[in-house]
């Protein structure tokens, strides 16, 4: 009787065992995909930002700030990770929830601005267009 006791509490310790060792995996396993989804190679992050800081500058043009608005637009709309969505701030502003083509044509094309992008400093990628204008 005694032995058959002790097997059932070694048998319960190893079935406690197994259990917490799948709970752990499980959990890995939903962390590693949150991990794996969330950073982004050198590569994708310089062309991620390509798009944008080929408009930085101190006297960009109107136009090209419409067509800087008409980019961060269209990046906003195909964008579902918040992350990856840019804000325009400054005396032009576009947040990430502005889709409408009207915000694309904002700038008067017989100014200059002076364009800055800012970057976000975990992930390196723009999160924010800072636009002044200079004339």
């Amino acid at each position: 009787m005694e032995n058959a006791s002790k097997a059932l509490l070694i048998a319960g310790a190893i079935l406690i065992a197994i259990v917490l060792i799948t709970f752990g995996v499980i959990i890995l396993g939903q962390g590693s995909e949150i991990i794996n989804n969330a950073s982004m190679s050198e590569t994708e992050v310089s062309t991620f930002n390509a798009k944008f800081t080929a408009f930085n500058g101190k006297k960009v043009r109107g136009s090209k700030v419409n067509s800087l608005l008409n980019t961060v637009v269209q990046n906003n709309l195909s964008q579902d990770d918040p992350g990856k969505k840019v804000t325009v701030t400054g005396d032009i502003s576009i947040g990430t929830t502005d889709t409408s083509i009207k915000d694309t044509s904002r700038a008067d094309t017989g100014k200059t601005y002076s364009v800055t992008c800012n970057f976000d400093s975990n992930t390196g990628l723009v999160t924010t267009i800072n636009v002044k204008k200079v004339s």
